[in-house]
């Protein structure tokens, strides 16, 4: 997986139809069409309060129903979306794919998530900082103590 940096890097808003600041986020994602009965997995790009993107083989149609499912460690935090474009990037040869997550829940669990990576990537960089061990929990505590209440007014 790859190491994802522990600072959040606020992106501006391409236009003013975004309502969310998008976060960079690659991590691995599993996507699976509610119709389609075999997962698929892909990467994430970014991700915001109100949905994230990735990139994928096939143009997927508007609308479609989608879970997705982003794997922590032994956890898979699985959430529901729509997707809301799927345009091509001639340059990857991909398209690239937004989807907006279907309820508030849903959009916890990205964000939960997307918590965990970053604690993760902070306690890495600790270690390496002081050349000695620096324990999950510490990492943990030291980020939530950081970081709580701009989480809690994401969803408060």
């Amino acid at each position: 997986m790859e190491k994802i940096p522990p600072e959040v890097i606020l992106q501006p808003m391409e236009n003013n139809k975004r309502k969310f600041y998008r976060h960079p986020i690659k991590v691995p994602i599993r996507l699976t069409q509610i119709k389609a009965t075999v997962a698929a997995p892909s990467k994430s790009e970014d991700l915001s309060e109100g949905g994230l993107s990735f990139y994928w083989p096939d143009a997927l149609p508007e609308g479609a129903h989608l879970e997705l499912a982003i794997p922590v460690e032994k956890h898979l935090f699985r959430m529901e979306a729509h997707v809301a474009y799927s345009k091509r990037d001639n340059a990857m040869g991909l398209y690239k794919t937004g989807v907006c997550f279907k309820d508030p829940t849903s959009a916890f669990r990205a964000k939960l998530a997307e918590e965990i990576i970053k604690i993760r990537a902070y306690r890495e960089k600790m270690e390496t900082l002081r050349g000695q061990a620096f324990s999950e929990e510490e990492a943990a505590a030291r980020w939530i103590s950081r970081n709580a209440e701009a989480f809690a007014k994401l969803f408060g």
